[in-house]
């Protein structure tokens, strides 16, 4: 409790007036002199308080005694608490009680958030690379997936006493609301900007998206994306899941002030089976799943391609792009073809092959094992007849399907174009003999290196998962209350930073991808993206509130959160309504995406400081 002399007050959540007006006197505080302070705040006292027998008395000179958090919420800082230590988590992690120190203290455990989330993303991409559609991706990645969100949940309802876990959960509900009303307005809308292609009409008089064919510019009516049906299946999935939030909001609704715990009961029961259908859905129809793993092998082949690209420049062999960075250079392909057909035989064998993979320099530490990586370059180029041997070509057209897969343009940070000769033709200074001495010594070197196999991928896998999963559970709770900091170094609610800062940190590295996959400007790209995005917001809506529901009926809180579910169910039931009647999204429909990300901002501040409904 905080101790302020002269008035014993107990603030009571329902007596607006009094937070608004000491909101305001703490507002100006740094401005008036301390005895003018002090008299702002002996006026409140005019307000009557309960005694202990429930009877409403008139104010006298009492000694006020108000729990930290109202003062903490009023943004009554230093003037009223003087207690202005914190505790050092762990006995070892940093804190602060000034604005600049919470602030840093926020960026650097968030980007510790951050690269557990990209930890957790890479074993996941590993396995889906040497795993097949199964238990591991329907109920384990997904889950994993998750994780980081889950566990900032977690550790914020676990505070030492029920009301600090009052307090703290809000960052909880943040977190829950925040990530999904992102996904769906911010990134929903820009994946759509640089997904877009140009729509033509077709036989049937509707519009669809051309791929990878944008002449329209900025058109709002010209352009946009075309999905598949499966994507608008996870939509009425991702709806389906908002069950729960309706469930607990029932008392509320009704005006009921029992039954509170009991609604937030069956809503945690309902979200646990949320979980475990998607997971089985998952199982019984694994083409979300195989949509996972085909998103893995496009990354590997955009590798691929760039590496050879730099290796191409670095041997002289020619510049494997023209000059538009995005059209294969066929007599450069010959050329490189024909540098590792060590035998002359006009065919790339499996051992050729793998030696061709060792020179690229793949990284094979995020991509797959040898005879995965092998059997993929085999079944990608080797067409007619299936010899298990890739002729010159079938390089040439597998190359130019790798290239149209992945339309790379010039803009992976390598100038593709340095070298003045974009002919194709073999530089002035090219030696072969001194190239094929430099190839014999790069050959010793790397006679004793093998290819990972598959145990090694799939070890690597779960050390990647383990460690993201440690780095997330460590420094969830730091985060949490760096969160709680700000919060009371600024004023500001800890909910709403907590909703704008805890998903670009847990989030942005697959917000990120999943921008750059969209790029593709192909409907199968930007139909994955979009059930990438569908499929986080229903694990956010069962697991993670789940998890969140566990924590306020068991810790015996308070539910009220009606302002937070209201912009959660108008969020998803406006994207997800689209989602489900419509495949082809026009561009104008992104910029109204993108503008419901501060108009929800706007909602919970409207609905919890004008209409009180917190």
């Amino acid at each position: 409790m905080s101790v302020y002399r002269g008035y014993n007050i107990s603030l009571q959540i329902q007596q607006r007036s009094i937070y608004d007006y000491m909101r305001l006197i703490s507002m100006f505080s740094p401005l008036l002199p301390h005895t003018l302070y002090e008299s702002a705040l002996h006026k409140t006292t005019s307000l009557i308080y309960s005694n202990d027998n429930g009877e409403e008395e008139e104010e006298e000179d009492h000694v006020v005694e108000v729990p930290r958090r109202w003062w903490n919420k009023l943004g009554v800082m230093g003037n009223v608490v003087g207690d202005a230590e914190c505790e050092e988590l762990y006995g070892l992690m940093p804190c602060s009680t000034s604005l600049g120190g919470n602030l840093s203290l926020l960026l650097i455990y968030g980007f510790m958030l951050l690269k557990a989330a990209q930890l957790l993303s890479d074993g996941s991409e590993l396995l889906l690379a040497v795993l097949s559609p199964g238990i591991i991706g329907g109920l384990v990645l997904p889950i994993l997936g998750a994780l980081p969100d889950a566990l900032l949940i977690l550790v914020s309802g676990l505070g030492a006493t029920q009301a600090e876990a009052q307090s703290e959960v809000l960052v909880g509900m943040g977190l829950v609301a925040g990530s999904s009303v992102m996904l769906l307005t911010a990134l929903w809308g820009s994946c759509l900007i640089v997904g877009r292609c140009d729509l033509v009409d077709t036989s049937h008089g509707k519009l669809v998206a051309k791929d990878r064919t944008l002449n329209k510019g900025f058109s709002l009516f010209g352009t946009g994306v075309t999905t598949d049906k499966q994507t608008k299946w996870l939509s009425w999935i991702m709806m389906a899941t908002l069950l729960p939030y309706v469930v607990a909001q029932i008392p509320r609704l009704l005006g009921l002030t029992a039954g509170g715990s009991l609604a937030v009961a069956i809503a945690g029961v309902l979200s646990v089976l949320g979980v475990i259908a998607y997971c089985t859905y998952q199982l019984i129809a694994p083409w979300i799943q195989e949509r996972r793993i085909y998103w893995a092998k496009h990354k590997y082949k955009s590798h691929v391609m760039h590496r050879m690209s730099y290796y191409a420049l670095k041997k002289n062999l020619g510049q494997v792009f023209l000059e538009d960075g995005a059209t294969l250079d066929a007599e450069v392909l010959r050329r490189f073809f024909q540098k590792f057909d060590q035998n002359k035989d006009e065919v790339l064998e499996e051992a050729e092959l793998e030696r061709l993979i060792k020179k690229l320099g793949i990284e094979h530490k995020k991509n797959m094992p040898e005879k995965h990586e092998i059997a993929l370059w085999m079944e990608e180029f080797d067409i007619v007849p299936k010899d298990n041997r890739i002729t010159e070509e079938e390089f040439l057209k597998g190359m130019e399907k790798w290239r149209d897969s992945v339309k790379l343009t010039n803009t992976c940070g390598t100038n593709w174009h340095s070298n003045p000769n974009n002919s194709g033709a073999l530089p002035q200074n090219y030696d072969p003999e001194e190239e094929q001495e430099d190839d014999d010594n790069e050959d010793a070197e790397e006679e004793n290196k093998a290819l990972p196999t598959k145990a090694q991928i799939i070890n690597t896998a779960v050390l990647y998962l383990i460690a993201g999963a440690a780095l997330a559970a460590f420094f969830a709770d730091p985060l949490v209350d760096a969160i709680g900091g700000f919060s009371k170094a600024s004023g500001i609610s800890p909910f709403f930073i907590a909703f704008i800062a805890t998903p670009l940190a847990t989030n942005s590295s697959e917000a990120i991808s999943s921008i750059l996959f969209a790029r593709r400007k192909h409907k199968k790209n930007i139909s994955m993206t979009f059930s990438q995005i569908y499929g986080a917001v229903t694990m956010n809506n069962t697991l993670c509130l789940g998890i969140f529901l566990a924590i306020v009926y068991f810790r015996g809180l308070v539910w009220d959160f009606s302002a937070e579910i209201t912009v959660i169910l108008f969020s998803t039931l406006v994207m997800g309504g689209l989602a489900a009647v419509h495949t082809t999204f026009p561009l104008w429909v992104a910029f109204i995406a993108i503008a419901l990300y501060p108009i929800s901002i706007g909602l919970v501040a409207y609905l919890d400081y004008v209409c009180g409904w917190h």
